[in-house]
């Protein structure tokens, strides 16, 4: 039976100095992204039965574990979990410290959790009326790798790097292990070089965020550009396959690796390699866009009066 994951972003209910949390993991009564409703007491048999073999991990990763899971229950139509972290752990005192830093700011980390359907009701199958709960995760971006807390920005204006500056700045004053602390000042430098308007970009694969002038760039093969603008003309005469066949493994490569991505040549004439991953990086991939100005009708006519 395949373990499903379920994410929530819910308040952390409290965390005290001895690293100690109460975090939710699920909402009961709500549907959620896969279409199910955890309904009330889908959870109480896993807690009783389940728990002792129950594990609190990183991202989903069973080789992090974060601490051991104290109690668990149904309460105010979300599943609490009461969790102490081992202390003893650097991992686990970083992620202690991200709690305390994003309570500060009123925010929350988002949790996840991962369970089977044990049983759903027959005449409405969205409503799961038993769980059976594997394993719980906090999950965050911050981490030994190069992924930066950048990352947790989907779509940024220079208002909000601006505030993630100052947030990340805050989280320098936090009692992170020393590698972490360099992410931290990366991050901040990354976002600062955004905001000036130098070209930071995130690979569409991997996730890296990394300055674009960093890196070599390379510019597509003449040759390339005019199979990608004759591909059009042989899919209407219905040779396309027949002509890619007779390319260059190379050519053909690089040439259905740009059709495949749709995007226009003049987007991808130059781009770079990821430093991470090596996929392709294009000028389109900046984590900052400038804000266009918008055309408003109504904004004209009251110029004009």
């Amino acid at each position: 039976m395949e373990i499903i994951n379920k994410s929530i972003a819910t308040k952390t209910n409290d965390v005290d100095e001895q690293g100690r949390v109460v975090i939710a993991v699920n909402a009961i009564g709500n549907e959620d992204a896969d279409g199910d409703i955890s309904m009330p007491g889908s959870f109480n048999k896993t807690l009783k039965e389940d728990f002792a073999r129950l594990k609190w991990f990183l991202n989903h990763d069973p080789c992090i574990l974060l601490g051991v899971p104290i109690s668990g229950e149904e309460k105010d139509n979300l599943v609490q979990m009461t969790s102490q972290f081992n202390m003893k752990k650097q991992i686990a005192r970083d992620t202690y410290e991200d709690y305390k830093l994003y309570a500060e700011h009123g925010r929350t980390l988002e949790h996840s959790i991962g369970v089977n359907a044990i049983n759903r009701n027959k005449s409405n199958p969205k409503e799961v009326l038993q769980w059976k709960m594997w394993e719980y995760s906090t999950l965050t971006n911050w981490g030994a790798n190069d992924r930066t807390p950048l990352l947790d920005i989907k779509s940024m204006d220079k208002m909000t790097a601006v505030e993630q500056v100052d947030f990340l700045k805050s989280a320098l004053s936090m009692k992170y292990s020393d590698e972490k602390m360099k992410y931290i000042e990366r991050s901040i430098d990354l976002i600062r070089k955004a905001i000036v308007g130098e070209m930071i970009v995130k690979c569409p694969h991997c996730g890296l965020v990394f300055d674009y002038n960093s890196v070599p760039e390379y510019t597509l093969q003449q040759q390339v550009i005019d199979v990608v603008n004759q591909y059009a003309g042989w899919l209407v005469d219905d040779i396309a396959y027949e002509e890619v066949q007779k390319l260059e493994e190379s050519v053909r490569s690089e040439v259905m690796g740009i059709i495949e991505s749709r995007k226009s040549i003049e987007e991808i004439m130059t781009h770079v390699r990821c430093p991470k991953c090596y996929s392709r990086v294009t000028k389109s991939n900046l984590v900052l866009k400038e804000d266009k100005p918008k055309f408003s009708l109504k904004d004209l006519v009251k110029k004009m009066k």
